[in-house]
């Protein structure tokens, strides 16, 4: 029920007030594509092959916006709710994962606003187009243990809340958003690969979608990865809980 409260109070705060409301939450995506498409296809003339490039960026923005925007709550949410930790006696736990879950529900709106535009647009899906939600799950598994991470590391060394949204900002530029790994000479496609678990699940996604592709044995190398991450991320949380107050 907390974790309920504590969710709606983020979106409330986060689209009170404005002209445009939740219309922000789409109206977002759907400028960052239409920006890409004009610069890095029309003048630039990046090429994804058979993949109509805004869908293409719209499939990778899908997938980064769940690991930005998790990191980047999961970075600040206990040093934002210093106030309610000190005063109230509740697990911290709920706190975190309470600023967590709309960004999984709004990423969720924005697989399911993909597959529709993908439909108007008359793309033909396999049944692997299903493996979609996998790599779905895989990100935000990987991802909720990176939020879990940081909120806690970022409380004991402040200065890690001023590197990780630079890292954050500059992240898009090392990940196959707006680009197809394909395009990068052969050494440096494996060392992406192997540096940046999202480009596995990008490059995945695209190909279950668009080219009816499954599961491949990387991807789920990484899902394990992913379950082992997460699990080192809420152990450390837990070990580090009982100081949170004295640090903040």
């Amino acid at each position: 029920f907390l974790v309920k409260v504590l969710a709606l109070r983020e979106i409330k705060i986060k689209y009170s007030r404005t002209l445009l409301g939740l219309g922000w939450f789409f109206f977002q995506p759907l400028a960052v594509v239409l920006v890409y498409s004009v610069f890095f296809h029309n003048i630039i003339k990046i090429e994804t092959n058979s993949i109509p490039y805004p869908a293409f960026v719209f499939s990778g923005l899908v997938l980064w916006y769940i690991f930005t925007g998790m990191a980047g709550k999961g970075t600040f949410a206990l040093i934002e709710s210093a106030e309610l930790i000190t005063k109230v006696s509740i697990p911290r736990f709920i706190i975190l994962i309470a600023k967590l879950v709309p960004v999984i529900a709004e990423c969720l709106v924005l697989l399911l606003l993909l597959f529709t535009l993908l439909i108007l647009n008359h793309q033909t899906f396999g049944w692997n187009a299903l493996a979609a939600l996998f790599y779905f799950i895989q990100i935000s598994v990987f991802s909720l243990g990176v939020g879990i991470l940081c909120s806690t590391v970022v409380v004991k060394y402040r200065d890690l809340a001023q590197v990780i949204p630079f890292l954050l900002n500059f992240g898009i530029w090392f990940t196959p958003v707006f680009y197809p790994v394909s395009l990068l000479p052969s050494p440096y496609q494996n060392l992406l690969k192997y540096l940046n678990p999202l480009s596995v699940s990008i490059e995945g996604l695209r190909s279950a979608l668009f080219m009816n592709t499954g599961i491949s044995a990387e991807a789920l190398m990484i899902f394990l990865f992913s379950l082992l991450f997460l699990f080192f991320a809420f152990y450390y949380f837990v070990k580090f809980e009982k100081r949170i107050v004295e640090n903040l």
